[in-house]
This record gives C-alpha cells, structure tokens and sequence, in this order.
C-alpha cells in the first residue's frame, strides 16, 4: 500500500512539473503602440504597468499629430515634438466631447492619474539616462488666444566625429541643395534597409536611448511622414540589426516655431482651441575633446580594421525618433528637412 502511494506521488509530481514546464512564457505585449518584448531584464523595468500605459497612449498620438501636421500645411519645414509633453498639456483644452473621446479611445478612466502618471514616467526616464534633459513649459501669450507650449530637448551625442564638422551638401525636396554642417560618425549602430527607407539606429547617452533616423527612398518627406503609423515603427525596429558602420549625418541641433494641430480623436475635433503654438529647441548635445582621455582606443583604427565596415550617409530630408530601445517609448518626433 505505501509502494503504490509512493508510485502515486511520484507520478503526480512528475505531471506537475511537466505542466510548469510546458506554462507559457510569452512576454506581455502591450500592443503595436508599444509592443515591449525586452522588458525583463532591462531600464524599462522601472515603469509601472500604469506608467507603460501612459507611453503606449504618448506613442499612439505622436502619429496623429505627425499625420495632423502634414494634412494642414502645405509648407515643409523641420520640426520636432515631445508627445508626453503634448499629452499632458492637452487637457487645458475646454471642450469636454473631445476630451471625452479622447478618453474614450485611450480607455482613461482617471485624467488626474494620467497627468500624474506622465510626470512620473518623465522622472523614470530621467533615472535611466540623466543626460537626457527634457522640459515643457506653457506660456501664455496676450496676443494669442492659443495656448504656448515651448519644449526643450537636449540629446547627448557621444562621438568623437562631433568634433569634426564638415561642410557638405543636403538635397532639399525640391531636387535643390545646399551647404550644411555634417558630422561623421563612427559605431555600431542599427541598419535596416528596404525598397521604401533607409533606417538607422544611433544610440545615445548610456546606451538606453537611441536616435532612429528614416530616410525615405523614392517617397518625398511630406507623403512619407503622412503615412508613417506604429505599424511600421515596429517593424522598422524588430528588422533593425546591429554593425560597424560609418556614419555621415547633418547637424539636427535648430529651433522651430509652428501651429501643432490638435487631432481628431474618433471624430471629434476640438471647437475652443484646435492648435497649439509650439516652440520646439533640440540641441545635440556634443563631448569634449577631455572625454575621449580616458579610452586612449581609437574607434577608427577598430572599425578600419572590419573589412565589412560600411558607410552610410542621410542627405536627404528624414524623420527621426528618439526611442527607449528596451520599451520603444517615444520621447521626441520630428521631420528634418534642411530648410
């Protein structure tokens, strides 16, 4: 009797195991907004499941707002925009359908707890890279019934080829070109190319942060921006890979100054106030000479040294996004386009 208990037990234990063996371990997927498969074991593990929310709304409107932009105004000129900094400050917007359905879309059941949920994930962020500086402030303007958002992004741009402008020309949209300042860099970065973009992924910072740079192929700016979605922001991402390239880009660092329109939120445009005035002012943030003293290394002579070291160079207009490579968060979007 106490053999055939203990065969018992055994084969109970044995199922048992098999089962938690066999228990899936897929990853929690927080949608195509902000699919977040490298969670575990990452920065990105400092965001509440509230906090992740509040990025995959941030990430959703910075393509309505991307596509708002270029259904509005016919002019091209560069801009850029931080969506949580846009978020928060939508609610000063009076007009309670839109807000409504604002809430409807994004499944927000407590404005107060996403505002505060924004200041919080720009606090965590700040915790992941601290050279990253990130501010929104509204201003108000007697002039202007509008309210006056002014954001200011500083990135840090870690390469020793920062400190050696070059003067080369930019192919502006309308086939025209002009002398500007480019950089030439040196590191491993992410590539993914396609018969619609050239993609390039520049980390920043410690390494938590990236640039991502897209140049369209045969796509003017203004068209290729007006259908970029989340859909290919994924899968820009998940194609991305990781090599010894040479890169030659433009200096991103300039302020600009435009209406950003409000989007439609299922159908609802807002009556009291439907743009904001934005004062955008990205600056890269460039190292000292003293910062490259510590590794007496030169990045050149390692990737000389590649034979499958490849060269890139963005002299076209181009969108870019500055993205947390572990939640693919976005922090800042904009369109370059040399003008």
């Amino acid at each position: 009797m106490k053999r055939r208990i203990l065969y018992l037990t055994i084969l109970l234990l044995t199922v048992l195991l098999q089962f938690s063996c066999n228990k899936s371990t897929k990853e929690q997927d927080f949608g195509v907004s902000i699919s977040a498969p490298k969670l575990i074991g990452t920065p990105a593990e400092k965001f509440t499941p509230e906090e992740i929310q509040t990025l995959r709304i941030s990430n959703s409107l910075s393509f309505l707002f991307l596509n708002q932009i270029y259904n509005s105004n016919d002019s091209l000129f560069s801009f850029s925009f931080s969506p949580l900094g846009v978020l928060y400050n939508i609610y000063n917007v009076s007009d309670t359908n839109y807000l409504q359905a604002l809430t409807k879309q994004f499944s927000i059941s407590d404005s107060q707890a996403l505002l505060q949920n924004i200041t919080n994930t720009l606090s965590v962020i700040s915790e992941i890279d601290s050279t990253i500086q990130e501010s929104t402030t509204l201003q108000k303007d007697k002039r202007s019934q509008l309210p006056n958002l002014v954001q200011e992004f500083q990135i840090p741009f870690p390469y020793e080829g920062m400190l050696k402008p070059k003067q080369l020309s930019f192919s502006l949209n309308d086939s025209a070109q002009r002398k500007m300042t480019f950089y030439q860099i040196s590191g491993e970065f992410g590539l993914s190319q396609n018969e619609t973009a050239l993609c390039l992924d520049i980390p920043l910072g410690n390494g938590n942060y990236s640039l991502l740079i897209i140049e369209p192929k045969d796509w003017d700016i203004k068209t290729f921006a007006s259908n970029f979605n989340e859909t290919k922001y994924i899968e820009i991402i998940e194609s991305l890979t990781y090599q010894n390239l040479k890169l030659s880009l433009p200096e991103l660092s300039f302020t600009s100054n435009f209406s950003l329109p409000i989007p439609s939120i299922a159908g609802q445009t807002p009556l009291a106030v439907k743009s904001f005035l934005l004062t955008s002012k990205l600056t890269l943030q460039k190292p000292t000479r003293a910062s490259f003293a510590v590794d007496k290394t030169n990045i050149d002579n390692k990737l000389q040294s590649n034979s499958k070291t490849e060269q890139q160079q963005i002299n076209k207009p181009f969108l870019y996004i500055l993205r947390g490579k572990s939640s693919n968060s976005i922090l800042l979007l904009g369109v370059f386009t040399g003008r």
